[in-house]
């Protein structure tokens, strides 16, 4: 065999294991072996957030399209083989975060381009309710009060706008309340029952606000990273996990008084993170570096880090069977670099700041393709190159791994 040959074989090989599990065991951790990859899917287009259901047995997943899509869906897949039974329609107008209440069997979606919450039978597959409240919202995350039959919805504010959490009363199908003057830019959101608690995070502010629901008192303090983007809430520890995307990393906080447990580096962009309580494991979607890293909630230790897809977005957890979902969004284009101006050109004014990331699960700013001229280039008189598509078969996918 040629080198050449061999090369293109060994790549082959690569590409064709890199769903398959990449995973380093630590001793005495919580997973006695490996984490096994068990199969993925391609269900739809424009992958968001996921959420399992026990009672209906069923993963329920948005599918917000292309941008400037007219027919997106929330599709309910087979947890075993991943096969989509039912398909909810929404029209032209798309939901990205989920949160489910399993007694009532009703899903509420983040309708975050139009500042809503939809509010969705899962018996009838119809969208029954669509909650708004003042000027368009920018409506990111929800958590669910099974036991009271509420649903609480964070409102990102930006820069020097503060952010809000809804109080929606699952019975009326409107919002009762609100929690104003957070700031920092609140995106995550996880609820503890027994301690009748919200948690959030915010990410411009690097902070974690701790409600009081009782009292509606909030209490602050320091992420420990940077863009803390999304939380999870372990009761046997009293613990929070802050996911930060700018860090890479998630740390451990002390749900008491925030004190730092412990930084734990897992990976580039981490977004997201889902807590199986009985196995104590929790798992985090590492967006840039593409994989979900499981770590030992009890020796704090990362133990695994398993290829899910190209860009890990979400992790649902089913508790009983151990069973973990993730959706994976395609891989990023980079935006192509503008031609150099002629020599003795005046530059470009540049802008006077950065901008903001957007909050994983808002819709997706416009990329270039790969291919497609610079901004600014002559529109007129010159042949414009064809846009270079993008094939990614590991991204718009949702996997199904096991600890």
């Amino acid at each position: 065999m040629s080198t050449a040959s061999y090369a293109r074989s060994r790549l082959g090989f690569m590409r064709s294991a890199a769903l398959a599990v990449l995973a380093l065991a630590a001793c005495g951790s919580a997973a006695s072996a490996d984490p096994e990859f068990v199969r993925s899917a391609k269900p739809g287009e424009g992958l968001y957030e996921i959420v399992y259901s026990a009672p209906l047995g069923r993963v329920y997943v948005a599918a917000a399209g292309t941008r400037g899509a007219k027919e997106t869906f929330v599709l309910a897949l087979d947890p075993v083989t991943l096969e989509t039974r039912e398909t909810i329609a929404l029209g032209d107008d798309p939901v990205f975060g989920l949160g489910i209440n399993n007694k009532t069997k009703t899903l509420y979606g983040t309708q975050t381009r139009d500042g809503a919450l939809a509010v969705i039978d899962l018996a009838t597959g119809k969208v029954v309710a669509k909650i708004a409240k003042g000027e368009k919202a920018h409506v990111r995350e929800v958590a669910v009060d099974e036991a009271n039959n509420r649903a609480y919805v964070t409102i990102t504010g930006r820069r020097d706008t503060p952010s809000s959490v809804w109080v929606v009363d699952g019975a009326r199908n409107e919002v009762v309340d609100t929690i104003d003057n957070l700031p920092g830019s609140v995106t995550g959101i996880a609820f503890d029952a027994k301690g009748n608690r919200l948690f959030l995070s915010a990410m411009e502010g690097n902070q974690v606000h701790v409600v009081d629901l009782a009292t509606k008192q909030v209490k602050s303090f320091p992420s420990g990273g940077e863009g803390a983007i999304n939380l999870a809430y372990d009761p046997s520890g009293d613990r929070i996990f802050v996911a930060h995307q700018g860090s890479g990393e998630v740390v451990a906080l002390d749900a008491r008084d925030g004190t730092i447990v412990k930084e734990i580096p897992t990976g580039g962009g981490a977004l997201s993170v889902a807590i199986d309580a009985g196995r104590s494991i929790l798992y985090v979607a590492n967006r840039t570096g593409g994989y979900v890293t499981l770590v030992d909630t009890k020796t704090l230790e990362p133990i695994a880090n398993v290829v899910t897809g190209s860009a890990p977005q979400t992790v649902a957890v089913d508790a009983a069977s151990g069973n973990v979902y993730v959706t994976n969004k395609l891989k990023a284009v980079a935006r192509p670099r503008p031609p150099a101006p002629p020599a003795g050109a005046t530059p470009a004014p540049q802008p006077t700041s950065a901008p903001v990331a957007a909050p994983a699960g808002s819709p997706p700013a416009a990329a270039p393709v790969a291919g497609a001229p610079a901004a600014g280039a002559p529109a007129s008189g010159e042949a414009r190159a064809r846009p270079v598509p993008l094939v990614d078969p590991f991204g718009d996918t949702v996997a199904l791994i096991k600890p």
